[in-house]
C-alpha cells in the first residue's frame, strides 16, 4: 500500500531544469511546456498536479508556479473521467475512477493552445517482498560525550538488512524507508545548543533491476518502528529519478513520456514490511 506522497520531493526539482529540443511541428516550446506530477497506484485516490517550469537561471528548487483553471480527464477502458480542480495546479478525480493492474490509462488537457497528453499502466504488484531480519540493533551515540568526542560508538557494527523479492523479468523496484514512531528518538544524540538540524526520518535506495537491496544499519538514524516499502516502478520513473540524481550542471532535456509536457504521469504499486530498530 502506498503511504504519502513526500518520497517524490525529488521530483520537484526537474522543473529547475531548462529543456532543449529539436523543433517539431505544433508542439509546445521546451520553456512554456507544463510539469505534471501523478503516480496513479492501486487502491489509491488519483491527484494530478500542473505546474509551470522553472527557468534554469532561476534561484531556486522548488516547485513552479501552480497551473490553474485547466480541464483534465483520465480515461481508461473506453471511459472518460474530468477531474475536479482543486486549487493550488492540483486535480482529482472522482471515487468511480478506480486504478487497477491491467488497463491504460491516459490523460489529456489543453494548455497555451496545445494538447497534452500522456499514458501510463500499472505495474505489477511485488510478489514475495521479505527481509532476512525485521530487527536491527544500533548503539546509541552522544556526540561531545567521551574523551575521544563521543560516547557509544565503540560497539561492533549491525549486520545490513538484505530486501528481497522476485523478479523474473528485470523490471524496476527501489525501497522507501521510513521511521513512524509518534515520537522518535535519534541514535546519535548532538550536544546542547548544536545547530545541527535533526537526522532525516525518511531515505531511500536507487532503483534497481535486481531482485534484492540491502539496508546499511547505519542508514537507520532513529530507533523504534520503520515503515520498509517496495515500489515496483515503470521505465520512466527510473529514468527521471536518474538523471535527477546526476550534476544539476545537465541540462538535457528530463526524460519523459508526455506530449507538450514534462515530469511524470505513471504508475506504481507498492508491498510493505515493517523493521525495529533497537538499543543495544
Amino acid at each position: 500500500m502506498l503511504h504519502s506522497s513526500p518520497f517524490f520531493l525529488f521530483i520537484f526539482s526537474l522543473a529547475a531544469i531548462s529543456a532543449c529540443t529539436p523543433d517539431v511541428q505544433d508542439t509546445l516550446s521546451p520553456d512554456v511546456q507544463p510539469v505534471v506530477q501523478a503516480y496513479l497506484t492501486p487502491g489509491q485516490p488519483i491527484s494530478v498536479q500542473v505546474t509551470k517550469q522553472i527557468p534554469f537561471v532561476a534561484d531556486t528548487t522548488g516547485q513552479g508556479e501552480p497551473i490553474n483553471g485547466l480541464t483534465l480527464s483520465i480515461s481508461t477502458a473506453g471511459k472518460a473521467y474530468t477531474l475536479r480542480a482543486m486549487g493550488n495546479g492540483t486535480y482529482v478525480a472522482s471515487p468511480d475512477l478506480v486504478v487497477r493492474t491491467g488497463p491504460t490509462y491516459q490523460l489529456d488537457f489543453d494548455y497555451s493552445g496545445r494538447h497534452v497528453s500522456g499514458s501510463t499502466v500499472i505495474p505489477t504488484h511485488p510478489v514475495s517482498f521479505s527481509a532476512d531480519q525485521t530487527v536491527v540493533y544500533r548503539t546509541a551515540i552522544t556526540l561531545g560525550g567521551g574523551v575521544g568526542g563521543f560516547a557509544g560508538a565503540g560497539a561492533q557494527a549491525a549486520t545490513p538488512v538484505r530486501l528481497t523479492w522476485l523478479n523474473p523479468i528485470g523490471d524496476y523496484y527501489f525501497v522507501v524507508v521510513d521511521n513512524i514512531e509518534a515520537n522518535p528518538v535519534e541514535i546519535i544524540t548532538r550536544p546542547n545548543g548544536s545547530n545541527t538540524q535533526a537526522a532525516n526520518r525518511r531515505f531511500r535506495s536507487q532503483p534497481v533491476q535486481s531482485d534484492f537491496t540491502t539496508i546499511q544499519a547505519q542508514s537507520f538514524q532513529y530507533f523504534g518502528r520503520h515503515r520498509v516499502v517496495l515500489f515496483h516502478l515503470n521505465p520512466d520513473y527510473a529514468a527521471l529519478y536518474k538523471q535527477n540524481s546526476t550534476s544539476t550542471q545537465n541540462i538535457s532535456t528530463p526524460p519523459t513520456t508526455l506530449t507538450n509536457g514534462l515530469g511524470l504521469f505513471t504508475g506504481i504499486n507498492t508491498d510493505t514490511l515493517y523493521v525495529n530498530v533497537k538499543q543495544q
